[in-house]
């Protein structure tokens, strides 16, 4: 093992040593923190749909905020082209048509990082 002896002339580096290291730790002015910017979200979808199939448009104004959207569960009668993103986008809502006889309810919820949600209901006829 080997053992460090202290010199005289080793002082003047280990002050230089220890100021050097307290100019380098020294705190950066960072740039201003992003602020969220509006966020909106229109649609062609109406409430009461057709039994037909039908494609239709989804339109997010996102300015900095992203964005993404949720569908029911394993819902397999309709779906949007992207589920997440940032800024502004159309995208388009497809629905599959309704030969169940029976009408179906369907929603679709877009949510922003500056955690505003927008939710879409339709209702598609069955008959």
């Amino acid at each position: 093992m080997k053992t460090l002896i202290y010199k005289k002339g080793n002082f003047g580096v280990l002050i230089l040593l220890i100021l050097l290291a307290l100019i380098a730790c020294k705190k950066e002015d960072l740039p201003a923190k992003p602020i969220a910017g509006s966020f909106q979200v229109t649609s062609t979808v109406t409430n009461e749909i057709e039994k037909a199939e039908a494609a239709y448009t989804i339109s997010i104004v996102g300015s900095t905020n992203g964005w993404w959207v949720t569908l029911p569960a394993n819902v397999q009668w309709y779906s949007v082209e992207r589920k997440y993103g940032s800024g502004n986008v159309t995208q388009k809502l497809t629905i599959k048509a309704n030969d169940s006889g029976q009408d179906r309810l369907g929603w679709v919820k877009i949510n922003s990082t500056s955690k505003e949600e927008v939710t879409i209901n339709f209702k598609q006829k069955g008959s």
